[in-house]
């Protein structure tokens, strides 16, 4: 096995600074030692600096994974299962694990997918190592192109198309969400593409070639990202969507209009409150017919309208699903050997199809499966859309929440803050200039899941301090490895520089459970 490099993870997004690789797009060549990075460098994938980054240590290569004992089994190659891996490996360099996907186990960052095309990617460029460097990296097996047809509980084990059974200690489901597609007439002679995943965008970036006139159905958070790259690219981009403005679910009407011109001046024309009502071909083009009879000659269509957690697998196996798969805390399954993360599960604040939820998910799920039982909490979380034409960052409020927006500004450069009738925050949108407000405002907001109280005692170490703008809570028996403070360090040995690993915050925040 090849020496194994360190790494450096965003903690915001997942994305991983790799020095062999660098980050060209950005000016800095392969070869680049992350302390020779500038210190206006940011990551590509989120805008935040190097200080937002952690170390992820080189794997030991002389501690060995083998065992004839039945491995953790992780179903899935995408963020969620990739994460959950490398922060098992934090904790623990032997664990048997054995990773199943259904694709070709590229280790890339998905949400790269909808910015690649202004940039002049191909898919291959998205790669960040193959399968079986990840594998070798991290002491792990890797099976690619393989899909899992059934999970039998009783016998615990997964089988695979063709008949192989591969049993397990533990198994993850990481098995993502499936890209929705909604029916009109004449869909069916259409070819609507989605882009879900690095297969899905390389058949889409060749079959759409250089230019050309481009249909997106749906103005939400992707489908806005993917109107800038394939404007900023020269194509020529149809929106349709029946909400009244972009990102309605997320941004008052001041900001989304701003959105619609912004975009606009680059090219995006937008058909807000209408629906595709039906598609026919004429000649070499398509046109798709909307409900006040507009025509729209287009053609490559491709639909953004949200996602579909895949929850059968789990549903055969006699699992709870709702919208996806049931966890709870734990992110347990109702089965206490099977647990699910990412865009297939169901926490009780519902499917969390974002990234900084996952990451959070794959933490406390690392801690879980290596012996620290660790529920999951989640702060609140913003979400910087790659809009490039429109700078913009949104923590939108609980879905169905009462209250209104209080908009402060043009709504090119505006602070909306969401106020509940009592007058409470709980939600805001910034655009402009005002996005560099975003640290502040986020530890000011309500937590997605509020941590759970906690009392110290001699089982868990000593008391438990929790951090008063994100709800994080310190275990003296776990304490905080990834930033340099060892398990069983009480609360008054941890170094006074020391910060909150979710929110930033000092000692000074937190206040014992």
């Amino acid at each position: 096995m090849s020496a194994a490099r360190t790494t450096y993870e965003c903690t915001v997004c997942g994305w991983v600074y790799d020095e062999a690789v660098g980050d060209p797009d950005a000016g800095i060549p392969p070869g680049t030692p992350w302390e020779d990075l500038p210190d206006g460098w940011v990551c590509p994938v989120c805008d935040v600096g190097k200080d937002q980054f952690e170390t992820i240590p080189a794997a030991e290569p002389t501690k060995s994974a083998t065992s004839d004992a039945p491995a953790t089994v992780i179903v899935g190659s995408g963020l969620a299962g990739y994460t959950l891996v490398r922060e098992i490996r934090k904790f623990d360099a032997a664990m048997p694990i054995t990773l199943i996907t259904q694709d070709g186990g590229e280790v890339y960052t998905k949400p790269m997918l909808s910015n690649a095309l202004a940039k002049g990617h191909a898919a291959k460029d998205l790669v960040q190592k193959d399968a079986a460097a990840f594998a070798a990296e991290t002491n792990i097996t890797v099976r690619t192109r393989a899909r899992v047809a059934s999970i039998d509980r009783a016998a615990k084990a997964v089988a695979l198309e063709g008949g192989e059974t591969v049993p397990y200690a533990k198994l993850v489901l990481a098995l993502g969400a499936d890209a929705r597609v909604f029916p009109a007439e004449g869909s069916d002679a259409i070819d609507i593409a989605t882009v879900n995943d690095l297969d899905d965008y390389r058949v889409w970036r060749d079959r759409i070639g250089a230019h050309g006139r481009v249909l997106l159905i749906g103005a939400g958070l992707v489908g806005c990202e993917f109107a800038n790259d394939l404007a900023a690219k020269g194509f020529t981009v149809d929106v349709v969507d029946p909400a009244p403005w972009p990102l309605a679910r997320l941004l008052p009407q001041a900001i989304g209009d701003a959105l619609t011109e912004g975009l606009g001046a680059l090219g995006a024309t937008f058909h807000m409150g209408r629906t595709v009502k039906t598609y026919w071909p004429d000649g070499m083009e398509f046109v798709a017919v909307l409900d006040n009879g507009t025509e729209i000659p287009f053609d490559h269509a491709l639909s953004a309208v949200g996602l579909a957690p895949r929850k059968d697998l789990a549903a055969a196996a006699g699992l709870d699903v709702k919208a996806g798969i049931l966890v709870d805390r734990m992110l347990c399954t109702n089965d206490p050997d099977i647990y699910a993360i990412g865009d297939c599960a169901e926490t009780e604040a519902g499917p969390l199809p974002f990234i900084a939820p996952l990451l959070a998910e794959c933490r406390a799920l690392a801690a879980t499966l290596t012996g620290t039982e660790t529920s999951l909490s989640l702060p609140a979380m913003a979400v910087a859309v790659k809009t490039p034409a429109f700078p913009l960052v949104v923590c939108p409020p609980k879905p169905g929440a009462d209250g209104a927006w209080v908009v402060d500004g043009d709504g090119a450069d505006a602070e909306a803050v969401f106020r509940a009738p009592d007058g409470a925050a709980v939600g805001f949108a910034l655009s402009g200039t005002k996005t560099k407000r975003q640290p502040d405002l986020v530890k000011t907001m309500p937590a997605v899941i509020a941590a759970e109280t906690a009392s110290g005692n001699a089982a868990d170490g000593g008391d438990v301090w929790t951090c008063g703008p994100c709800g994080w809570e310190y275990h003296p028996a776990q304490g905080d490895p990834e930033h340099g403070v060892k398990p069983g360090t009480p609360w008054e040995d941890v170094p006074g520089d020391w910060q909150c690993p979710i929110c930033g915050q000092g000692k000074d925040a937190f206040s014992k459970a």
